[in-house]
């Protein structure tokens, strides 16, 4: 029952997912069926970037979120000497969090409305609870809300 909860409300959100603004962003869609979100950041003089939403329990849950490579592999960290992907991690303000995170090794996204903010004992007061439901805090919100801060890095 609450498998077919989720993926509702996860079809609900996703039909609102048109190509016209897939092609102003330069996105490229690889998976948009329940429970996975699997979308390629493109920029004309970046390394792309791809994001993996996994959305089992969405919404009571925020949305598993992969820093990926455009094939799939797990982004490297820019530990890493001459990393492409440096620039992901710029600025001090970065939701694009170098890692590694405290539950795993990775890089990982440190923005409310992702699994792993909310799951770091950082952010344990920070429940998904006090977001869910806003508006910005869909799944198109989500990743609007990256893209933009990716944007803003790879433009500069």
């Amino acid at each position: 029952m609450l498998e077919a909860l989720s993926r509702g409300a996860f079809d609900r959100e996703l039909a609102l997912l048109d190509d016209r603004l897939i092609a102003r962003r330069g996105w490229t869609v690889l998976t948009a069926q329940f429970p996975v979100l699997d979308v390629v950041f493109n920029h004309h003089s970046r390394v792309p970037v791809r994001l993996r939403f996994t959305c089992d329990g969405w919404d009571d849950q925020p949305p598993a979120i992969e820093i990926l490579t455009a094939d799939g592999q797990h982004i490297p960290s820019t530990r890493e000497p001459g990393s492409p992907y440096e620039y992901v991690f710029t600025g001090s303000m970065s939701i694009f969090n170098s890692g590694p995170h405290e539950q795993h090794t990775r890089p990982f996204i440190c923005m409310r409305g992702s699994r792993d903010y909310h799951n770091h004992s950082g952010h344990s007061a920070d429940h998904w609870d006090n977001y869910r439901g806003q508006s910005g805090n869909g799944l198109l919100g989500l990743l609007e809300q990256l893209w933009r801060v990716w944007k803003r890095a790879a433009d500069q």
